[in-house]
């Protein structure tokens, strides 16, 4: 059996070994090496290239027995939200009704004339909470912007 096909592997997260399951989510390894906020995790890679961010909203992480990971300040162009509970990484700091509405919905619902409703706390834009009209836009933290995005149907 391959090191990989193992349902749990040995990984070292800032220099100290973790167990976890294999494959996991990024937000179980984020969770795991008490990531703190505003920084983000990467794998490191042998040679000259560089190492491979993890994103705390990936899926399906795949791990290698004794794979050595760090933590590391976010870079710039990157902000983690919450989305409907689900941490997600966005490259700007300007979020759209739009765009709220097909991270939370990739698949839109079926239904006669499909409203959404978003709610929003902890955001860099004034005011900091509250709901978000169709069309409108807010500006995210770094690292803590919270939104709720409901789908309704019209009665």
């Amino acid at each position: 059996m391959a090191d990989h096909d193992k349902h749990e592997v040995r990984i070292h997260i800032d220099e100290k070994p973790h167990h976890s399951p294999n494959p996991t989510t990024g937000t179980d390894l984020y969770e795991l090496g008490h990531v703190r906020e505003g920084y983000v995790l990467y794998k490191e890679v042998g040679g000259d290239q560089e190492d491979k961010l993890i994103r705390i909203d990936d899926p399906k992480v795949h791990l290698l027995e004794d794979e050595h990971f760090h933590s590391s300040e976010a870079p710039e162009k990157y902000y983690v939200v919450t989305v409907n509970t689900d941490p997600v990484v966005i490259h700007h700091d300007v979020l759209t009704f739009d765009e709220l509405v097909k991270i939370a919905f990739p698949i839109p619902p079926t239904g006669l004339d499909p409203e959404f409703t978003v709610s929003f706390e902890h955001a860099v834009s004034k005011p900091h909470h509250g709901d978000l009209a169709v069309g409108g836009t807010v500006t995210v933290k770094k690292h803590g912007t919270i939104f709720d995005v409901a789908h309704t149907n019209r009665s």
